[in-house]
């Protein structure tokens, strides 16, 4: 009887989100290390899971605090309803990190159901159904958060996507008039990355806020690539500050880094 391969097995089976795909076989991992099966031979991983695995593979830390939930529960019920001592204490830490007002965390499971729960909690404040966000964003694959995103690329596909989304240039000040009172909320990456990398300056966040405050939109932060340390700061819009005052947004994403490789995500807003 034939064996049949792993790697047979992958692409007879198993969806690839590339042409491409890098095919490598790894059977473990630890710190900055892939280990190829078979040989062994290593990997620096300088992809990090597109960001994930902010503490490296693996971290003994992380293994330890899911060793010990594993004594205790997986999943109940949904978050809001039973009090479960790790979802308290996660909330808790997140809102001690954020200036004050923004005390309220929704969890969920990746970055693009967070950038999905934050349109929905624009829609239903502002009663309003018009989104703006950037050109080359990048902001998730279902279909709310990829009617979001600003590269055709990804979107081609996939049309009809949501209406009423319109896009801006990020780091332009001349395109934040077309913020306007129809808008329900901004959604804009801190420092855009799919883009380019383009890291705005403060005076353009603080306009935006600014703009946002004065037609009654949300601003949405989305920090699911640049939260959790990886600016210098734990959150990229504390390095904005224009003399000594913050730019805060409304609601504020996160996921990738925050789960240390687990599923793991959230958005958070004010209680109001």
């Amino acid at each position: 009887m034939q064996t049949v391969t792993h790697r047979q097995l992958f692409f007879q089976h198993i969806a690839q989100t590339s042409d491409f795909p890098l095919g490598l076989e790894i059977e473990r991992a630890e710190g900055i290390y892939l280990f190829r099966q078979g040989d062994q031979k290593p990997y620096m991983d300088l992809i990090s899971g597109i960001g994930v695995s902010n503490v490296g593979h693996r971290h003994p830390h992380v293994l330890e605090a899911i060793q010990n939930q594993l004594d205790k529960y997986l999943h109940l019920m949904v978050y809001g309803e039973y009090i479960q001592t790790p979802q308290t204490q996660l909330a808790h830490a997140l809102v001690q990190t954020l200036p004050a007002g923004l005390d309220n965390v929704y969890f969920t499971n990746s970055g693009t159901e967070a950038v999905e729960g934050a349109m929905k909690l624009a829609k239903r404040y502002t009663g309003r159904s018009e989104f703006i966000s950037c050109f080359n964003a990048y902001h998730g694959s279902t279909q709310g958060a990829l009617s979001l995103s600003g590269d055709e690329n990804f979107k081609q596909n996939y049309r009809p996507l949501l209406p009423d989304i319109r896009h801006i240039r990020h780091g332009n000040s001349t395109d934040i008039e077309q913020i306007t009172s129809r808008t329900a909320a901004v959604i804009i990456e801190v420092v855009a990355g799919e883009a380019g990398v383009r890291v705005p300056s403060a005076d353009y966040l603080h306009a935006v806020r600014q703009r946002c405050t004065d037609v009654g939109a949300l601003l949405i932060f989305d920090e699911i690539q640049t939260g959790f340390g990886r600016t210098g700061t734990f959150w990229a819009f504390e390095g904005f500050e224009r003399s000594g005052v913050s730019v805060v947004p409304d609601v504020l994403l996160c996921a990738k880094g925050m789960g240390g490789g687990c599923p793991l995500a959230r958005l958070l807003a004010r209680r109001r």
